[in-house]
């Protein structure tokens, strides 16, 4: 397939672009920085664009991930509205090019988030359940609703992942502090976390290019998900480390503000959907993804 891929410079792009192309797909990356970027990710080749005018033929597919890093910097009105156009924004102007092809993709795959339902602290959630109310389940819900239009010419599906394990995402930050000795729970540590390893990611994402019955929303996440204080004491068991430190709740909010209840909140998402389609988890325990990374 030709496949098309926005934000594919990022940490689960890259990650994406090195199966697809291992599997003789052929590859398109949209990127404000085309130029840079394939220099700098020649291993993997690719066609580097920097505008959908630069598109010369059809395309088979298309999978969205672009949207701007939700913690790297404090939440701002001014980083706020950054955030939404990097995700809303961007997913409209791409369905509206879509629409406007005169062979449109067949499949389009378009990014979300198990931030879609916010803070629902014990509740066992699937891919029914409503979105929350707090700012950024309202941003993810809206980035969802930019994506439907397309699914009046071609099978459409949201892609609600979890916090992904590998070098990147959510260890990033983490691997160092732990590594050092240093790691340890947040505030009392008891909410839930749903996450995926990013090679169980990648292979739900091919999982759900090919399968012809898939539509709407997927939760992209392992079928066990963990308390933090549990990823915290098993991150540290693999890496032979203490976990002590438990910085409290109203100093974690002192110094990422907002951001804070992304890092607090509980959501405690199955993958119902995935599971009932037939997808198998290479790494569905969070000691063997940790073990894994």
């Amino acid at each position: 397939m030709k496949i098309l891929i926005t934000g594919g410079s990022g940490f689960l792009g890259q990650a994406l672009a090195a199966e697809l192309h291992r599997q003789g797909h052929s590859l398109i990356i949209r990127s404000r920085d085309s130029k840079k970027q394939a220099k700098r990710h020649a291993d993997t080749p690719a066609e580097w664009v920097g505008s959908y005018v630069d598109i010369k033929s059809p395309i088979d597919a298309v999978v969205n991930l672009a949207g701007a890093n939700l913690f790297s910097r404090p939440w701002t009105e001014q980083r706020k509205q950054s955030l939404w156009k990097s995700r809303i924004n961007l997913t409209n102007d791409l369905v509206k090019w879509l629409a406007a092809q005169k062979q449109p993709p067949r499949v389009f795959l378009s990014g979300s988030a198990v931030g879609y339902y916010g803070n629902q602290g014990e509740q066992i959630l699937n891919e029914e359940n409503a979105a929350g109310t707090d700012w950024a389940a309202h941003m993810v819900a809206n980035w969802e609703d930019a994506s439907k239009p397309a699914a009046h010419s071609m099978r459409t599906v949201q892609l609600r992942t979890g916090l992904v394990l590998g070098r990147g995402g959510l260890l990033k930050p983490l691997l160092p502090a732990f590594k050092a000795g240093l790691g340890g729970s947040l505030a009392d540590g008891q909410f839930w976390y749903s996450w995926i390893h990013v090679q169980d990611w990648v292979n739900a994402v091919i999982f759900l290019l090919n399968c012809s019955d898939c539509q709407g929303p997927y939760n992209l996440t392992a079928p066990d998900p963990v308390r933090y204080k549990q990823l915290a004491e098993t991150l540290g068991s693999t890496l032979h480390r203490p976990v002590w430190l438990t910085p409290p709740r109203w100093a974690l909010k002192l110094v990422l503000g907002e951001r804070a209840e992304l890092m607090l909140g509980s959501t405690r998402a199955l993958p119902e959907r995935l599971q009932h389609a037939g997808f198998q988890w290479r790494y569905p325990t969070v000691r063997e993804a940790l073990e894994a990374v």
